[in-house]
């Protein structure tokens, strides 16, 4: 393999089209075709109602059974998932939420539309929360703390539940990534108060958009399902009520999951085991082969046995050097990605200006302390953003794409390093 000439110089690549790496989506058949045409029959798309088919309710209650955790509201997002978790806490202005330097933009999105300030916290080296920093962000303002298990891998949460326990402050775990990962045998999203799960195009199962919020607090599931609802304290469709008797009125928003989405969800849903064994498969297979002979450091996993296995991770010296062996690796017909451009998530201008859609609504006006964002302010997550080249793993890998992988792998390598 020494001295063959990348393909991103010029040379013969190891696949002339890119690997296929979708998960549930690429595995939307007959089934799910199925379930859909029979809520187009009913023609009762609605969750509520008196004719209703109930697939939402369905999805709902698998979910519980797959996760093993009392209640599961089915939303519209998994960023309606996080609105709705926020929600059920009571989180608002003059709130802080402590959230990671790095994850998708949503999971500090959401805090800023509920009207609390987000706060953000330095990483260890599995991407995930440092337990350290942690506890040092926390003070009177503190209202939750949300830990994000990037990419099916659920962060050290035995750290960050060391220190909001001593805290007594809430954990809303967005596993948006990471359905049927585990951590110590507890599935994500069920080892905090709350745990959200997103249904979008690229997660590990789909229904294209959609979300998913767990709990076992019964008081908070209610709370969260009227928030989704309007604040349920009306009848929509015939013959349908929500809400019950009202001893806490509020008003709420609509964040409803569709019959359709249920109906495709409901079908993924059973499908999650065999994606997740062949992610894991595939995963284990492809380090094996690559083994220490990339130079890369290997990201840290908290919990190896709970790995979903949606993606192999490691960290270049330096930032140009991951950019480039991003660069080489898609060229080479890899699906590879720098983690978030390799940025972090106050690295966005919006948060640089605090930027909302109405100064007036923005929620760091009139906050009691000057909570600002800048360069350098979590340098341990600055740096493994910039320097984390990520190669996406998907249940459909065959052997041939498994060997693709490493070649191209221990081939960008042996050019690069």
């Amino acid at each position: 393999m020494h001295g063959r000439r990348l393909a991103l110089d010029g040379g013969t690549p190891v696949r002339d089209t890119m690997l296929d790496h979708r998960r549930g989506a690429a595995a939307l058949a007959v089934a799910e075709r199925a379930a859909v045409q029979e809520v187009l029959d009913s023609q009762v798309l609605f969750r509520y109602g008196a004719s209703r088919l109930g697939t939402v309710e369905r999805f709902e209650g698998r979910v519980t059974e797959l996760l093993s955790v009392r209640h599961a509201l089915a939303t519209s997002s998994g960023t309606a998932a996080l609105k709705a978790g926020l929600a059920a806490l009571g989180v608002g202005p003059g709130d802080e939420v402590i959230v990671p330097a790095v994850t998708f933009i949503a999971t500090a999105n959401a805090v800023v539309v509920a009207g609390a300030v987000p706060v953000f916290c330095d990483l260890d080296d599995s991407l995930g929360l440092d337990p350290t920093h942690l506890g040092t962000l926390v003070n009177e303002r503190t209202a939750a703390v949300i830990p994000v298990h990037l990419e099916n891998v659920v962060c050290d949460m035995e750290g960050v539940l060391a220190v909001t326990r001593q805290h007594g402050l809430p954990v809303l775990e967005d596993a948006c990534q990471a359905m049927g990962s585990t951590y110590r045998g507890a599935a994500a999203g069920t080892l905090g108060e709350l745990g959200c799960f997103s249904l979008q195009l690229e997660k590990n199962i789909t229904a294209g958009e959609g979300g998913v919020l767990v709990t076992g607090d019964a008081a908070l599931h209610l709370r969260a399902t009227r928030y989704t609802d309007q604040g349920g304290q009306f009848v929509t469709g015939r013959g349908g009520t929500r809400g019950g008797d009202v001893d806490e009125p509020f008003i709420g928003e609509n964040l409803r999951m569709t019959e359709l989405a249920g109906a495709i969800a409901g079908v993924q849903l059973g499908r999650l085991p065999d994606l997740l064994e062949g992610m894991r498969s595939a995963k284990r297979k492809i380090l094996a082969g690559i083994g220490d002979r990339s130079g890369l450091m290997p990201r840290w996993i908290p919990d190896r046995e709970g790995d979903g296995g949606s993606s192999c991770l490691w960290y270049a010296p330096d930032a140009e050097l991951a950019a480039r062996f991003v660069s080489a690796l898609q060229a080479e017909g890899i699906p590879s990605a720098r983690l978030y451009d390799g940025k972090t998530v106050y690295a966005n201008p919006a948060y640089v200006a605090r930027r909302t859609v109405s100064a007036k609504r923005s929620p760091w006006v009139n906050h009691p302390t000057d909570v600002s964002y800048r360069i350098g302010m979590c340098p341990r997550a600055e740096d493994l953003a910039a320097r984390a080249v990520g190669v996406a793993v998907a249940p459909g890998f065959t052997a041939n794409d498994v060997e693709d992988v490493v070649e191209a792998v221990l081939k960008v390598a042996d050019a690069l390093l």
